[in-house]
């Protein structure tokens, strides 16, 4: 539990300050003062209009035009959440398209509806999406190929980690996990993409809930070049409260058809542009214009590179079996030896007080204009927190420990476990029925 945050740092009801890595689930890109300021000085634009829903305050028409700018797209609608703007998006896509399948890459995040998340988390099939596999030729083929596809979405996160899923500390079990980012490699792909997509007259759409403003002021469009025909927003836009945007062709964006105009497409919402988060909206848009915010994004990927390479020369230094990933100012973990014990990392680095998200070192979210003495701080308690791990033995190692036992002894632990409790469930049922056959 915390009680207040500052910059780079967060505060426990202990007084503890912990540097924050967490970073709200990719809210903090700017600090958390620059989105307490957003909040504060939004809810005073909008105060005399209050909680009216419906109407539109007039700071909503500035969010519009500049969301147009930012996106290269026509038209915008508000939503309350990532996960709602992808599903209007997904939606508009099929009526316009009148097809009904879409399309998602392995491992991808799209918020938590079922027809992004086939598989665990989800109790119901998902009929209508095909998972293909990302930055691959054989997904390009399908794409060409069939005609029943209406959208293509793209988190691109998942440059980090093609064809995985979002890489946490419980799924731990070996050294396993890895991650490799390239952006000349993703680029290319997303080029090839964007010509198929446009050959087979689908829809591709760019989901930035997480990643938007964070890579680029232009976000992952203006990062890697290559325009989508919508493009979804959320976490920081909304300057520290919640919200999820649709951008997209004024043709995608229309909800009903010209010669039938009973035929409509609801996007309905109670908080849609509530005129809070749309205060709060129009602070962050402001800013985001502003020289001095702009001139944080100069040299960012050069920055957090050469950040990413000094700890890791170090850790090799240390002789520390760990390394890190990182995707501008967001940041992986991996191990480079066998062994059990790695997700016990993240106890280490909460005693060096660095605050982490649930996931633990599976992601590092640095606003993108840490100090560098703020970064010498984590990066020197990184190094702590691994040292006093690997000394306390948790990091042992032996020639003939690999990866590969280490998952086949679990999987005959598992299997061990699963029998004995099988047999003492059913020990009391034919305890019973021997009791039975004796009363007889």
């Amino acid at each position: 539990m915390l009680q207040s945050s500052s910059g780079a740092t967060v505060t426990d009801l202990d007084g503890n300050q912990l540097y924050d890595l967490t970073g709200s689930y990719g809210i903090n890109v700017f600090g958390y003062d620059f989105y307490k300021d957003c909040m504060e000085r939004g809810a005073a634009h909008v105060r005399d209009l209050g909680p009216v829903l419906g109407a539109v305050h007039p700071v909503v028409a500035y969010n519009v035009e500049r969301l147009r700018e930012i996106s290269g797209l026509d038209e915008i609608s508000f939503h309350m959440s990532g996960t709602e703007a992808v599903m209007q998006a997904v939606r508009l896509a099929r009526y316009h398209t009148r097809r009904k399948n879409l399309v998602r890459f392995c491992g991808a995040y799209h918020g938590w509806w079922g027809d992004v998340q086939p598989g665990v988390g989800n109790p119901m099939t998902a009929h209508e999406t095909y998972t293909l596999k990302d930055m691959d030729a054989a997904a390009l083929r399908v794409l060409r190929n069939r005609r029943d596809i209406a959208c293509v979405l793209v988190n691109p996160l998942q440059a980090m980690h093609p064809n995985k899923g979002a890489p946490g500390d419980s799924a731990l079990i070996d050294s396993g996990r890895t991650a490799e980012y390239n952006r000349a490699a993703y680029t290319e792909w997303l080029r090839k993409l964007r010509a198929v997509c446009t050959e087979s007259n689908i829809v591709l759409i760019f989901d930035e809930v997480f990643v938007g403003f964070r890579l680029a002021a232009g976000g992952a469009q203006e990062y890697f070049g290559v325009r989508a025909d919508m493009v979804t927003y959320g976490k920081t836009l909304g300057g520290g409260f919640p919200v999820g945007v649709v951008c997209g062709r004024r043709e995608l964006m229309q909800r009903f058809r010209a010669d039938r105009p009973a035929d409509i497409c609801f996007a309905r919402g109670t908080f849609n542009s509530h005129p809070y988060v749309m205060g709060a909206m129009y602070e962050f848009l402001q800013r985001l214009a502003t020289p001095a915010i702009q001139a944080k994004y100069a040299g960012l990927d050069e920055r957090w590179n050469a950040r990413a390479r000094s700890l890791n020369e170090r850790l090799q230094a240390a002789g520390l079996p760990v390394q890190v990933t990182n995707l501008s100012s967001i940041w992986t973990v991996s191990y480079l030896r066998p062994s059990r014990y790695n997700w016990m990392f993240q106890y280490y680095l909460r005693a060096q007080g660095l605050a982490l998200s649930w996931v633990g070192t599976g992601r590092f979210i640095f606003t993108i204009d840490y100090r560098d003495e703020d970064f010498e701080a984590v990066a020197a308690r990184i190094l702590a927190a691994a040292a006093q791990m690997s000394a306390e033995g948790w990091w042992w190692s032996d020639p003939a420990l690999t990866n590969k036992a280490i998952r086949r002894r679990v999987l005959k632990e598992m299997l061990r476990a699963r029998w004995h409790r099988g047999a003492v469930q059913s020990a009391p049922r034919e305890a019973g029925t021997a009791a039975l056959y004796n009363k007889v």
